[in-house]
């Protein structure tokens, strides 16, 4: 196991303890039989907790671009027996999914490292279902306003603010 997964895992023991996952997803509205694409999932925190919140009738994406993390979820997830969540190793620009085909598009700690990030978001709008949720949670690393301005650029819709840094926008047209 590389240095970067152990220090994830390491990571994620104390992520348990701030950051209340199933809380969080409840709060932006995730619920059983929906599509959840999780970007930057690195080792599945979020994906896992999604998993068991869309159930057997719904769909987890989770998406990162290192390869390694992909396989370490991916492994885990078989040892596991879930079998709702597909991994897909890719840059956040270009998901490889279809149009039209996800309910809600989560980015925790991650829009900040994505270099094109109007290409991401475009992106992100083009694989929303319509009144789909976009839900960025940058923790003050990015301003609400600079966060705000990109997705309102792409044509999504700000709905609310949670928790001061979680921002959710909707797919209108």
């Amino acid at each position: 196991m590389n240095w970067k997964i152990l220090l994830a895992l390491f990571l994620e023991n104390f992520r348990k303890v701030s950051e209340h996952p199933l809380e969080r997803l409840n709060e932006i509205g995730l619920k059983d039989g929906m599509t959840f694409l999780d970007i930057g999932c690195t080792l599945g925190f979020y994906s896992f907790h999604a998993s068991s919140v869309v159930g057997e009738n719904g769909q987890v994406y989770a998406l990162d671009i290192n390869p390694e993390f992909i396989e370490y979820l991916k492994d885990k997830a078989e040892r596991k027996g879930v079998k709702n969540i597909k991994t897909i190793v890719a840059d956040a620009r270009e998901t490889g999914l279809p149009s039209e085909s996800v309910d809600i598009v989560f980015l925790h700690l991650v829009l900040h490292d994505v270099d094109d990030k109007p290409a991401a978001i475009k992106e992100f709008n083009r694989i929303l279902k319509k009144n789909g949720r976009l839900v960025i949670d940058e923790e003050n690393v990015m301003s609400l306003h600079l966060v705000r301005k990109l997705a309102e650029d792409s044509g999504l819709k700000f709905i609310e603010c949670l928790r001061k840094t979680i921002q959710i926008f909707e797919k209108i047209r």
